[in-house]
């Protein structure tokens, strides 16, 4: 039986600590409680929404109005062959603890994910990645839920990642659960790589902070136009991307603010709630300087987050 919860506080369970109440509010552990939730959500002709960690979320001081159902189906399944380990991970698992599995069986592939917030369903939907790594990098294959209510397998081809996108962004398909085929790594790597990044991650993200990571995607420099790369120093350019926060930085987004929301003084894509900030202040102030990107580059930015009953940028 499902305990559904009424006119539950989103913002309870975000890292911006900010969002309106859901209508309706269930957090499922199991894949007949998500098979549940959902055909509730159809049979009372309401909209539901599927959620991970809730860490890469902006929903609206107006809440939801319908049914979120936050995914806690964990799990992960070790399989050993001649190719190496093929792990299989439920959706709802936190990606730290998949991370954190890989290294502590000297699995190589997924160190440079460590200590990005969220769940692996979450991560996969997002093609969530970091220092040159993506989760998509050792995927095999995803299954789904399809309309039938029947599990369903995707090859990774199917899955159509591209930077921090994929065919679920626009099918919205539930994902069940994904594969890794990983191999054999140096452990003492594993855990010096791992270690590297958590540092730069806890500068960059210090514990407590109230914000969902970077707001705005990193442009691949592949795709931006010749005549507008050309007047980029290319310095500027990690990993085969242009960083948005280079580009908030050169119309002075650095330290700015806006009724409780503030834009970091040490990096300008990174917008944190100061404790009393509205999801309308932060739409506000990161559409203010996404336009002042286009102004003065030409160059649109994208969000990296979600945005949940917020207008789209354009």
């Amino acid at each position: 039986m499902l305990k559904l919860e009424d006119n539950f506080p989103l913002k309870n369970i975000t890292t911006l600590q900010i969002g309106g109440p859901a209508k309706k509010f269930v957090a499922v552990k199991t894949q007949e409680d998500l098979i549940e939730a959902i055909a509730y959500a159809k049979n009372n002709q309401i909209p539901y929404l599927i959620i991970g960690g809730s860490s890469n979320l902006l929903i609206a001081d107006e809440g939801v109005n319908g049914l979120v159902i936050k995914n806690e189906i964990s799990g992960i399944e070790s399989i050993s062959h001649l190719g190496g380990v093929t792990l299989k991970v439920k959706s709802g698992t936190i990606l730290q603890d998949v991370v954190d599995y890989a290294i502590n069986h000297n699995l190589a592939g997924l160190e440079k994910l460590t200590k990005i917030p969220g769940t692996v369903g979450g991560a996969v939907y997002g093609n969530a990645g970091a220092y040159g790594q993506t989760i998509s990098d050792h995927i095999t294959r995803v299954v789904i839920l399809s309309e039938a209510k029947n599990l369903k397998t995707l090859t990774k081809s199917k899955c159509k990642f591209g930077y921090r996108n994929s065919i679920f962004k626009k099918n919205k398909y539930p994902i069940i659960e994904a594969a890794f085929q990983l191999e054999t790594g140096n452990p003492e790597n594993l855990q010096m790589a791992a270690k590297a990044v958590a540092w730069k991650r806890f500068v960059k993200y210090p514990p407590g902070l109230k914000c969902p990571g970077s707001f705005f995607k990193n442009l691949v420099a592949a795709d931006i136009p010749e005549e507008i790369l050309k007047n980029i120093p290319p310095e500027k350019i990690v990993y085969g991307k242009l960083p948005a926060g280079a580009l908030l930085e050169e119309v002075g987004a650095k330290g700015q603010s806006l009724n409780g929301i503030a834009i970091s003084d040490r990096h300008a894509n990174l917008f944190i709630n100061q404790g009393t900030g509205t999801a309308q202040a932060f739409y506000n102030l990161a559409k203010t300087y996404a336009q002042k990107v286009k102004e003065k580059f030409g160059i649109t930015l994208e969000p990296e987050v979600q945005l949940i009953n917020l207008p789209p940028f354009s």
